[in-house]
């Protein structure tokens, strides 16, 4: 019976998902990716200043470019020397341009996620951007943390045993730690997003599954789609664009994990609301 029921599901996830969902993933991908560039200028912001200068964290930043898609490395590295002295400035215009690109990537996202649960957003315009600008804030840093230890893990590690001579126990250590760490922190941002873009979900509790396999699956998904641009010559065929459509295809992929975990909640909800009284009683009294 459970295997049935788990192909049930899946299904269910699949038509809410596809086409449907396709062209918010696109356009929520594209907002992603001009968030990008005015994030890289907060580090840049902080690395050119004096506590960036004593912890060597520009140097750090120039060698992670070097495990981005092919072809991000010479553009990424024009960008950072343009940096100025004026750090306060380059973390000025970078937070600006982050949170309008961040607040747009917020409200595709949830609109997305009311198409999955088919339900109206009843938020007027302000209350819709008072929503992403709120949500923005309080997922920023977990989601940017989860990126940067699922992305760069392995260069990160390698940097700070290098800074702070770790042990090689201690760094067999952080390999584990490392993804660890990233997965809570995708889930735990996951978990928030969920449960504020839908009104049909009362309780963390039933957010919480969708945020487990979305994160699951996006750390998955972020290794094969490693293998696979490390391995595919995106220089020889796309030549300049490369990097832009590496990171593209990325972000893409992510969005639609993201929107994969909602409707893995929204088909829960659904065969809750569909079962009998009795059971259904009972399983809110267990979620209390």
């Amino acid at each position: 019976m459970l295997l049935p029921a788990v192909a049930k599901r899946l299904w269910n996830v699949f038509r809410r998902v596809f086409p449907g969902c396709n062209t918010i993933a696109q356009a929520t991908a594209f907002n992603l990716f001009f968030a990008f560039f005015p994030t890289l200028l907060i580090a840049v912001g902080f690395a050119t200043s004096r506590i960036g200068g004593r912890t060597d964290l520009f140097n750090l930043i120039t060698d992670l470019t070097r495990f981005l898609p092919p072809g991000s490395q010479q553009m990424l590295s024009d960008f950072l020397q343009q940096r100025g002295p004026g750090a306060w400035k380059v973390v000025a215009v970078g937070w600006s341009g982050a949170l309008l690109g961040g607040t747009l990537v917020m409200k595709l996202l949830v609109e997305g996620i009311h198409q999955i649960y088919r339900e109206q957003d009843t938020a007027r315009f302000l209350g819709r951007q008072f929503r992403a600008v709120l949500l923005l804030l309080i997922t920023f840093a977990p989601l940017a943390g989860a990126a940067v230890l699922g992305v760069l893990g392995r260069p990160l590690r390698l940097w700070l045993g290098r800074e702070l001579g770790i042990r090689a126990h201690t760094h067999a250590l952080w390999t584990v730690l490392f993804p660890a760490i990233s997965i809570m922190l995708g889930m735990v941002a996951l978990t928030i997003i969920y449960r504020v873009a839908s009104a049909k979900e009362k309780t963390w509790r039933h957010v919480m599954p969708g945020a487990v396999v979305a994160t699951l699956l996006w750390w998955f998904v972020n290794v094969l789609f490693g293998f696979y641009v490390r391995r595919f010559p995106y220089g020889v065929i796309y030549r300049g664009l490369a990097a832009v459509i590496g990171l593209l295809i990325w972000m893409e992929l992510s969005v639609m994990i993201v929107f994969i975990g909602a409707a893995w909640n929204a088909a829960g909800a659904e065969e809750r609301a569909a079962a009998p009284a009795g059971e259904r009683i009972g399983a809110e009294a267990r979620t209390r």
